[in-house]
């Protein structure tokens, strides 16, 4: 089975419609466990006590068709728990998972070699064809990973352990991309409504799922790895911070997620919990939408990166549970390197904004999801500093359903959210969402392409680091969004909660964790 990737035309934006359609499909799945069911292999049902915990993360999940959300923090924080990929990057290096091996026979062309024994919760072997299958999916969505796939000339199934890639160049990366990729059955690599509620060869098997409130998951009692400790695993959706905390210290919840900086005395202080911080990928943005005037001069641009004080709107905001940027994507990732951004500096702004001929200011907007917690705070207080400038900027705040439509419809001047550099390379982040082709936010420029490419071909390691610095400098005159922190993510956890580790990716491996009676 052997998959050839046409020359491709630049990513298309989901409408709004099918977004729709797909949370309204995947709004509830309830009560379908049990050996004999869809998910065959689960524990039967959920049980009280030590083995079932409620984790409360800081993101939404949208829905489970990973294909559809492959870059979203919440989708991925819950698929991972039930869907495996070939690879997994584990803050430091790129480890084995569904494949036991990997190797480049030569410069453009990678032969992975399947583990042995593994099978799906419904008791189906897997095999090379699962993963041609899924990567037919990935592609086939036009999602935000087609561009870092489309490096692929081709792909087969070499025989039943054997998956190769041919790839259109030499590349460094494309391992790290496929640590992105869950794998699920190659025969469903079609049907829309298998991937709404995926069977995985993960440690859990989909239960029920409620968007904007909870999935929960079940043991995998047929899982080909060390069995995981709990028998139910919940990830309850909980916006409102003090409702948050509030459910941790009543037992609602065992697990929350990133705790604001205010509010970690009052958590530290409670009894039988423990605060963990930790260094991450995470980090947050603040887009211009480039094609949009007054937005398309970079006068603008440069006005509004000036006119917010980022230090004080970090201290004040945010403490130590995060760090200034001085470049597009976290240091913590190789190849993010340090450029001159513009500084604090109102006065220059507004005369950036007078010789751009807008002395008298504009009217523009921004929009945000509201899952996120505390972005209302952080949007307010950048509009309040515009104002300063004489920009008025209109905030539309939505839910992550409508907000996902219209970022991916690009119907908004200016978007500010949490991303990741999942892979810790630069590649992910900087080709996947500034090269042209990506078509993310307006923004195009050819000499920067070139760069990328270049960088993502070597393998000489001090040669990229030279060309991603060129590629920071080339953005930082040209600002086609602003970089605000990266994340320092926190869990807070009741004292019973054992074996919890959080890697630089946020998405925990709950099947590692346990409640002591």
């Amino acid at each position: 089975m052997k998959t050839n990737i046409p020359t491709r035309s630049p990513i298309r934006k989901r409408a709004a419609g099918l977004v729709a359609a797909l949370a309204a499909s995947a709004l509830l799945f309830a009560g379908c466990t049990g050996s004999g069911g869809p998910g065959g292999g689960a524990a039967s049902g959920a049980s009280g006590g030590g083995d079932s915990l409620t984790f409360v993360p800081n993101y939404n999940a949208q829905g489970l068709d990973i294909s559809k959300y492959p870059l979203e923090i919440g989708v991925n924080i819950v698929v991972s728990q039930v869907l495996e990929p070939l690879v997994r990057f584990d803050g430091k290096t790129t480890v084995p998972v569904l494949a036991e091996s990997w190797n480049w026979t030569d410069p453009t062309t990678l032969v992975f070699k399947l583990r042995q024994g593994v099978t799906f919760s419904d008791g189906q072997p897997l095999t090379a064809k699962d993963v041609v299958g899924s990567l037919d999916r990935y592609i086939a969505a036009k999602q935000a990973l087609a561009t870092s796939l489309a490096m692929m000339a081709s792909y087969e199934a070499t025989d039943d352990s054997t998956v190769t890639i041919k790839t259109k160049a030499p590349t460094g990366t494309l391992v790290g991309i496929l640590s992105m990729i869950y794998i699920g059955e190659g025969s469903h690599s079609t049907d829309d409504a298998w991937w709404v509620k995926p069977i995985g060869t993960g440690p859990f098997v989909f239960q029920d799922f409620v968007v904007n409130d909870h999935v929960t998951m079940v043991r995998n009692d047929k899982y080909w790895g060390e069995k995981a400790k709990l028998k139910t695993l919940t990830i309850k959706q909980i916006p409102d911070v003090n409702s948050k905390i509030t459910a941790l210290a009543n037992g609602e919840a065992q697990v929350i997620q990133d705790v604001p900086h205010d509010q970690i005395a009052q958590v530290k202080g409670m009894d039988n919990i423990a605060f963990t911080q930790a260094d991450s990928l995470n980090y947050w943005f603040l887009w211009f939408n480039n094609a949009h005037k007054p937005l398309d001069d970079v006068r603008v641009r440069k006005a509004m990166v000036e006119a917010l004080d980022l230090p004080t709107i970090i201290s004040s905001l945010y403490g130590d549970t995060v760090k200034a940027m001085d470049s597009f994507c976290p240091s913590s990732a190789f190849g993010c390197l340090p450029a001159a951004l513009p500084k604090y500096n109102p006065d220059d702004a507004k005369k950036l904004l007078a010789d751009a001929g807008h002395a008298d200011g504009f009217t523009i907007d921004i929009i945000f999801n509201t899952a996120n917690a505390g972005v209302d705070n952080l949007v307010q207080t950048m509009i309040s500093q515009w104002k300063a400038i004489g920009v008025t900027v209109k905030p539309r705040a939505l839910d992550s359903t409508t907000w996902l439509a219209d970022f991916n419809g690009l119907n908004w001047d200016m978007d500010t959210q949490p991303n990741q550099t999942i892979t810790g390379d630069a590649d992910y982040t900087l080709n996947r969402l500034y090269s042209c082709a990506a078509k993310r936010l307006g923004y195009c420029n050819p000499d920067q392409d070139k760069l990328m490419t270049q960088a993502q071909q070597s393998t000489d390691q001090a040669e990229r680091q030279r060309l991603y610095q060129q590629v920071a400098d080339m953005m930082a005159k040209e600002l086609p969004a602003i970089p605000l922190f990266q994340l320092n993510v926190n869990v807070a956890a009741t004292s019973k909660v054992q074996g919890l580790s959080i890697p630089p990716t946020e998405f925990i491996d709950f099947s590692k964790v346990s409640l002591a009676a």
